[in-house]
C-alpha cells in the first residue's frame, strides 16, 4: 500500500448541520466584526484623501507632474499656469523637465538615460506640450502648399513644435532652418524635436547673410519686428526673408501685432508678393496671419 498525503473526508450532513458551539459562534462574530471595521475604515480613509487631494488643488497648493511623450514636466510652484500668465500673475512659471534621450541611453549603456534642464514659460516663451501655441495652428493652414522635399526656413520658431512639424511634411528629403533669438528656447528644441533633417540655431535677421539667394522653398517669419526700432531695420529684416526665398516659393507671417503684421505685409507686396491667404484674429492682442508666394522668375521679369 502506497503512502501518500492523507484526504480529509467530507463533513457530512448531519456535520454540517450540527449546532455551533458558543466559542465557535464567538470566533465568528469576532471575524465579522474585524472584517467590517477594516473595510469602513479603508473605505473612509480613501474618502478623506480623495476630497483632500480635490481641495490642494483647487487651492493651487499642489505640484503637478506631467507627462508627454515621454518627456517629464514638474511644476517648481503651486501657482497654475493660467493664473501665472493672466493680467495680475507673475508672467513666470518655472518647471524642470527631463528629456529621455534613448541613443544616448544605448552609448551609455544606461537605460532609461535622460537630460535636464529648467524653463521658464513666460507670455512670449510659449511650449507647446504645456500651452497653445499660435505658430502650430498656423503651420496647419500651411500643410498643402508645404511639400515633401522642400527646404524650410522658420525665422521666430520659439521652443520647435512648429518646426518639428514642418519637418514632418517636409519628410527626409527635406530640411528645416529653425532660428530663434533666444537662447533658452533653442536650448530646449534641440533636446525636446530631435531630427535629422531638423537644425536649431541662435540668432536672428543677419544669420541668413551666407544663406544663398533662393536656398529655401518656403520661409516662415513670426514677430519680424519685435524689438527692431527704426524703419530702416524693418525694410532690411523684409527684404533678407525676401531674398532667401526662392522663385514660385511660399513666404507667411505671423504677428501678435495687427498693425506691425500690416507693415510686414505692405512691404512684400511692394517686392512682388502675391497674396493666398489671410487671418485676422478678433482683438487687440490676437495672432494675425497672411500667407503669400514668389511669382515665378518669368513672372518677375514682366511686372
Amino acid at each position: 500500500m502506497s503512502v501518500g498525503r492523507q484526504i480529509e473526508p467530507k463533513p457530512t450532513s448531519a456535520e454540517s448541520a450540527r449546532p455551533l458551539s458558543w466559542g465557535e459562534r464567538e470566533e465568528q462574530r469576532r471575524n465579522r466584526k474585524s472584517g467590517n471595521l477594516h473595510s469602513t475604515s479603508y473605505g473612509f480613509i480613501a474618502r478623506v484623501r480623495n476630497r483632500l487631494s480635490r481641495f490642494t488643488r483647487a487651492l493651487g497648493l499642489t505640484r503637478n507632474k506631467i507627462v508627454i511623450d515621454g518627456v517629464i514636466y514638474r511644476e517648481r510652484s503651486t501657482t497654475s499656469l493660467r493664473r501665472t500668465l493672466s493680467l495680475t500673475g507673475s508672467g513666470v512659471k518655472e518647471y524642470d523637465v527631463e528629456f529621455s534621450n534613448r541613443s544616448l541611453a544605448i552609448q551609455s549603456q544606461q537605460y532609461p538615460w535622460r537630460e535636464k534642464m529648467r524653463i521658464r514659460y513666460t507670455r512670449n516663451r510659449v511650449f507647446a506640450d504645456l500651452g497653445n501655441d499660435p505658430r502650430v495652428q498656423f503651420v496647419d493652414q500651411l500643410k498643402d502648399l508645404i511639400k515633401p522635399g522642400f527646404r524650410v526656413l522658420e525665422l521666430g520658431c520659439g521652443t520647435g513644435s512648429s518646426s518639428r512639424q514642418l519637418a514632418e511634411l517636409v519628410g527626409p528629403s527635406g530640411g528645416v532652418v529653425a532660428i530663434d533669438r533666444d537662447g533658452e528656447s533653442i536650448r530646449y528644441a534641440r533636446q525636446r524635436h530631435r531630427r535629422d533633417h531638423l537644425g536649431f540655431e541662435l540668432g536672428w535677421v543677419d544669420t541668413l547673410e551666407g544663406e544663398l539667394d533662393g536656398a529655401f522653398d518656403a520661409v516662415l517669419g513670426v514677430d519680424l519686428f519685435r524689438d527692431v526700432g527704426d524703419e530702416p531695420a524693418k525694410s532690411r529684416a523684409v527684404s533678407s526673408i525676401w531674398r532667401v526665398l526662392s522663385s514660385g516659393g511660399v513666404i507667411g507671417v505671423l504677428s501678435i501685432d495687427q498693425t506691425e503684421l500690416g507693415s510686414i505685409t505692405d512691404r512684400l507686396g511692394a517686392l512682388g508678393a502675391e497674396e493666398i491667404s489671410s487671418y485676422q484674429s478678433q482683438g487687440v492682442h490676437s495672432w494675425g496671419s497672411w500667407v503669400g508666394k514668389r511669382p515665378e522668375k518669368s513672372e518677375e521679369k514682366t511686372k
